[in-house]
């Protein structure tokens, strides 16, 4: 419970921030994989109209099979290889179709959610920490500087405000001492 009450006391990233970035990127995932099956849709769409019933289209699947057989040729054992087809049972394109189009959509979704979550963090997090350590030293705490965690983007910006920091600072101490 104490780790939960100090991770409270210190956050690490703006949980605003992380979550209209989170939103955002899952709306565009969102909209990405309706897109696609509206175009797929749409090509079963236009086919209809163009004349073929490509929904109420049976199709019959053929399933090979392999059948191997020892035969005796002039004294050997050998292998006989012969090959059936095997009708399976009557079904639409669309029951074709579907589940395939459904499963990647689903693994999409999900694969690309979890990236978004974990690669947001690595912008929202600096983002607050930088706007923590600003305040900071607005509030008139000298000596701060923002460090941000490994593999965190924005780094460049941080040495940059880092090297403002240092300028004002210093300028600070200059006009003090003048």
């Amino acid at each position: 419970m104490k780790l939960r009450a100090r991770w409270r006391r210190r956050r690490v990233l703006s949980s605003g921030l992380h979550t209209r970035m989170v939103s955002q990127f899952l709306l565009a995932i969102l909209l990405t994989i309706v897109l696609t099956t509206a175009g797929i849709l749409g090509y079963y769409w236009i086919s209809y109209v163009a004349g073929d019933n490509l929904f109420r289209e049976f199709v019959v699947v053929y399933r090979q099979r392999e059948q191997r057989e020892p035969i005796e040729v002039d004294g050997r054992t050998v292998e006989r290889r012969s090959y059936t087809a095997e009708a399976m049972p009557e079904t639409t394109r669309w029951a074709i179709v579907l589940p395939p189009l459904l499963l990647n959509n689903a693994i999409v979704g999900i694969v690309l959610s979890i990236l978004a979550v974990r690669y947001s963090s690595h912008f929202a997090g600096p983002v607050y920490r930088m706007s923590t350590d600003i305040r900071r030293m607005l509030a008139g705490e000298p000596g701060v500087r923002i460090h941000l965690r490994r593999g965190d983007e924005m780094k460049e910006l941080a040495q940059r405000v880092n090297a403002l920091l240092e300028a004002l600072e210093l300028a600070e101490a200059r006009a003090r001492d003048g």
